[in-house]
């Protein structure tokens, strides 16, 4: 059973998952915290992006928000992997006053690389992806656009060890992740809007990951006022999910330091 006042604990998850991403990182933690682990828009039981909307991370966080099952006064922690950590990043610029502390595991905020230099090459390469993925489904290829996709984040082509329920899953999600990638390039964070993030920031970046995340990592740990940066040695992208245990431990430790450090 939860803790009567047991603090509230997001958790948002990567392109092309859902909430169940997080299942062993809920068992683990146990009932010190209260849970909470949405789906983004167009994942797991969500519905899908709305139509009208712009591609923005406002409107993702807004979503999130919308939805959190306790009230709007509540302070609560954020973790978040890839996307989902770049999410969490929108959710506390938005309301600063809520969000106790941050622990993201290579939040892909991609729109803050071109600030680095005009020929950065991990913003080409990232940029790559996207167009390589977009022109897929533009000719209606969502299996190929999928199958690219995984073989960038996991490091080598993964796609004919995944049973066909899988495939199907992560290919219906690629218009959203479109919609991701336009959301993530668009949010290029100025140094201002970023000093106003003054509640602790634990950054984990994989050791053997891709290029593009650790120049984000990279970034966001000279940029953000309180932030910390811990390398997983050996560790990809995806880390969270097929590495857990070890990431849930980092998780976990930094949640408990952090529910003993007061914001700034």
């Amino acid at each position: 059973m939860t803790e009567p006042h047991a603090t509230h604990v997001v958790c948002l998850h990567s392109s092309a998952a859902s909430g169940k991403q997080w299942r062993r990182l809920v068992a683990q933690g146990g009932d010190a915290w209260q849970w909470h682990t949405p789906d983004l828009y167009g994942h797991g039981g969500r519905p899908d992006w709305p139509e009208l909307m712009p591609s923005q991370l406002s409107v993702e966080a807004n979503g999130v928000l919308a939805g959190l099952p306790f009230a709007t006064n509540q302070g609560f922690h954020l973790v978040g992997h890839s996307y989902g950590g770049a999410v969490a990043l929108q959710m506390a610029l938005q309301q600063p006053q809520r969000v106790l502390s941050l622990t993201l595991y290579e939040p892909v905020a991609f729109g803050v690389l071109p600030a680095l230099g005009p020929n950065e090459p991990e913003w080409e390469e990232i940029s790559a992806v996207a167009a390589t993925l977009g022109a897929a489904l533009d000719r209606s290829d969502d299996f190929g656009a999928a199958r690219g996709f995984c073989a960038y984040w996991q490091g080598r082509d993964v796609w004919p060890e995944m049973d066909i329920a899988a495939q199907l899953r992560i290919a219906e999600a690629m218009p959203t992740v479109r919609r991701h990638f336009e959301a993530l390039f668009a949010a290029q964070w100025s140094d201002s809007l970023l000093d106003l993030l003054r509640m602790p920031v634990q950054l984990i970046c994989g050791g053997a990951t891709r290029a593009s995340a650790r120049r984000v990592a990279q970034s966001l740990s000279v940029r953000l006022p309180l932030v910390k940066l811990q390398m997983l040695e050996g560790a990809g992208h995806m880390a969270p999910i097929a590495e857990a245990g070890r990431v849930n431990a980092l998780i976990l430790e930094s949640l408990g330091a952090m529910q003993r450090v007061p914001a700034g």
